[in-house]
């Protein structure tokens, strides 16, 4: 089995941060391996989501663990994938959020069984390579979404106030 884990922290409401990586159509335009990731079928546990890979290959998953505000977890179908049937027996991922003293910190983990005995090592040495610049990229898009809720979220309140004040300035 093979981990690769990789985490980074940000300085954001927690419920922004957890809308922001449990948003599985975003995950989709943030991650630059994939074209699409759209949800066919249920939420939380038990959610099956379908990938999109920038070559067109495409696969499913089904969320294996779900705790609000806390993690997901999700598997990969490897059978019914061409792409990942070629290199692996097993490949799950998890995205979880936790306290740290600067913000809130955000860790995604990727396990995976790869094929071919002891060949394997290859595959895992590979993707241990190429990973941290894709999650690297993820954690980069998903820190500029945030800011972009947050920068929503701070103009809403002062559109709201201001509309507010103009109605009481009336009576």
């Amino acid at each position: 089995m093979t981990t690769i884990s990789m985490h980074r922290t940000v300085d954001a409401p927690r419920a922004i941060v957890w809308d922001v990586i449990t948003d599985q159509e975003l995950y989709g335009e943030v991650a630059p391996n994939l074209s699409t990731v759209a949800v066919v079928e249920g939420e939380g546990e038990g959610m099956i989501r379908r990938c999109v890979d920038a070559n067109g290959n495409e696969w499913t998953e089904t969320c294996t663990h779900w705790e609000d505000g806390q993690a997901f977890a999700v598997s990969v179908h490897v059978e019914s994938s061409v792409f990942h049937r070629r290199f692996f027996t097993r490949m799950d991922g998890e995205w979880r959020l936790s306290e740290d003293d600067d913000g809130v910190r955000m860790t995604i983990t990727f396990d995976f069984d790869p094929r071919y005995g002891p060949l394997g090592v290859l595959i895992s040495k590979y993707f241990e390579y190429i990973a941290p610049g894709i999650i690297e990229t993820i954690f980069d898009r998903w820190e500029d979404e945030i800011r972009s809720r947050m920068a929503d979220e701070t103009r809403t309140d002062t559109d709201e106030t201001r509309s507010n004040r103009g109605v009481n300035a009336l009576y």
